[in-house]
């Protein structure tokens, strides 16, 4: 696995994971590892480019898809594509379950970051392959929403 795809909806949010990853002493460990976070443009994808392509395309090249909640119309949407194409072992999506919480609600957005970290960790060594879509964070009953 190469890393985290940030999708259009959540590219301007990657620095700030970044940011908390080194923060919370979480990058070393992905560093290790040879993690990268893209976005679109690093990889020359066109901001328009539809779903079940993007997908394909993380699944070919080794990204797992960090997102908001992509909408579930038409036989391309990401929806359509988890229900018809994703298989035991395929790369699962990374989605992020409240963008607002985490650009304004600072121990949320950590949370997330640990979530993020250990989900790409557990990725790397077969874990977490059982599932198409992974919400972080987690548990967000156990984060502060204060």
């Amino acid at each position: 696995m190469r890393g985290l795809l940030a999708d259009v909806n959540v590219q301007g949010h990657m620095g700030y994971l970044r940011f908390l990853l080194t923060h919370l002493d979480l990058w070393p460990v992905l560093e290790e590892l040879k993690i990268e976070l893209v976005t679109f443009g690093d990889l020359a994808l066109p901001r328009d480019l539809d779903d079940r392509s993007i997908w394909n395309r993380c699944q070919q090249d080794g990204w797992l898809l960090f997102t908001e909640n992509r909408n579930d119309d038409g036989n391309d949407s990401l929806h359509a594509t988890l229900t018809d194409s994703w298989r035991v072992g395929h790369l699962p999506v990374l989605t992020l379950a409240n963008k607002n919480h985490f650009e304004h609600r600072r121990a949320y957005a950590e949370q997330v970051a640990v979530d993020v970290a250990e989900l790409v960790f557990g990725v790397c060594h077969g874990e977490y392959r059982d599932q198409p879509r992974i919400y972080v964070p987690r548990e967000a009953s156990r984060v502060p929403t204060r």
